[in-house]
């Protein structure tokens, strides 16, 4: 069995949100913005898969307007 442990964890406290408790996602974690979770609410706006998405539609509006080299 695996897992994942988060080393600002300590007792289920998060040392880089003082007084919080660990929440993986929350605003102040180390991973908001970094990774899309399930839990839709955890996600920034304009996060990775937003983010990825956006550079996708962008290179392809660049390349139809580029005039092609003969």
């Amino acid at each position: 069995m695996g897992g994942w442990g988060c080393p600002n964890e300590v007792d289920g406290i998060c040392l880089r949100v003082e007084g919080r408790e660990c929440d993986p996602g929350m605003k102040g974690c180390v991973l908001f913005g970094r990774f899309v979770f399930s839990n839709t609410s955890k996600n920034r706006p304009g996060g990775p898969r937003e983010n990825k998405q956006r550079s996708k539609e962008h290179e392809s509006e660049r390349s139809a307007t580029t005039p092609k080299l003969k």
